[in-house]
């Protein structure tokens, strides 16, 4: 992801690209910026599906926000 983060430039940000979900489905047209920010939000949405999940199976989720995760691996990490 990096490889492909590096290449590209601020008018890519703009570039609009042609992709379908699934064989067979809709042709949909979205911008690179577009796709990035949905990539980045779409993520929440998943976060939130497991919590909801392990609620409702009878289990805390815990903290599970990156900023912790950054913060315990960082801890860890120093002798």
């Amino acid at each position: 992801m990096r490889d492909f983060l590096r290449t590209l430039g601020d008018a890519d940000v703009d570039r609009r690209v042609e992709f379908v979900i699934a064989p067979g489905a809709a042709l949909h047209v979205m911008s690179i910026g577009e796709m990035l920010h949905h990539a980045a939000i779409h993520n929440v949405h998943h976060r939130g599906q497991i919590a909801l999940l392990l609620r409702m199976l009878g289990h805390v989720p815990g903290n599970f926000d990156v900023l912790f995760y950054y913060g315990e691996k960082a801890a860890t990490s120093f002798p």
